[in-house]
């Protein structure tokens, strides 16, 4: 299987660096970044409207990558590879869980 190598680019990096608090992605990947509500708030109110719009369109596009099995989607950046089925449900759990937050953000 095709393997595709995806970055991260900015402002979507700086929201996942931001939530980076449960650990760090070096150690434990994506498991190292929260979701909570309130820590992707802070992060909307921070970079204001037009960033966040950007960050999700840039998240619409990650997506699209990952929602496709014909390749292993890699990122050095979220250290995450979706060797598997499971693998890539994970990224794409935490994917939509960062949308809903960015989404309730930026209304705030």
């Amino acid at each position: 299987m095709r393997e595709v190598s995806v970055g991260i680019p900015s402002p979507l990096s700086g929201c996942l660096d931001h939530c980076e608090v449960e650990c760090v992605r070096l150690c434990c990947g994506i498991d190292a970044i929260s979701t909570d509500p309130a820590l992707v708030a802070a992060w909307c109110r921070q970079v204001g409207p037009d960033a966040v719009a950007e960050a999700r369109r840039q998240l619409a596009a990650l997506v699209e990558v990952v929602r496709d099995r014909s390749h292993v989607v890699t990122s050095t950046f979220l250290n995450h590879r979706t060797h598997d089925d499971a693998a890539r449900g994970e990224l794409l759990d935490l994917l939509a869980e960062l949308e809903a937050g960015l989404a309730r953000g930026n209304r705030s």
